[in-house]
């Protein structure tokens, strides 16, 4: 599957077209509170986007829903575990996701064309909690 010129993950596509990520209640919830880099994380991943449709509206969202207004898109001193710096060009980011708290998960392709990390909005700023997504499905409770 390919968004915006970029492959998505095989195992992304495969939990798409197989639904074994889809939830009619709940949330998959994580097997501890860090992410794959030992930071403490609190989240979960209550929404897999399901469609093309829906991951490239979603996607789109970001530049409409991130816009540098003198606040978000500045550069500070980073100060939260795994907070990367804001993103002004949404062009190399897919949301595939949404967090129970209705935060986007996205692949961020910006550094690797063929691996993206994960990236997560937490609620103040953007962090990385995977560098792959493979690493990212190991953090999370799942029992197909």
């Amino acid at each position: 599957m390919n968004i915006r010129n970029h492959l998505l993950p095989s195992e992304l596509v495969e939990a798409i077209y197989s639904k074994s990520l889809q939830r009619e209640v709940g949330s998959w919830q994580l097997k501890s509170e860090v992410d794959s880099f030992g930071n403490s994380l609190e989240t979960e991943l209550g929404e897999l986007l399901s469609t093309e449709e829906k991951i490239l509206n979603a996607s789109n969202d970001l530049s409409s829903n991130f816009i540098a207004d003198g606040d978000y898109g500045e550069t500070g001193e980073s100060n939260y575990p795994g907070e990367i710096p804001d993103i002004t060009d949404f062009s190399d980011v897919i949301c595939f996701g949404i967090s129970g708290d209705g935060a986007p998960f996205c692949l961020d392709y910006r550094t690797s064309k063929n691996e993206p990390s994960i990236i997560w909005w937490d609620d103040i700023y953007w962090r990385k909690v995977s560098p792959n997504f493979k690493e990212f499905l190991a953090l999370l409770e799942i029992n197909y």
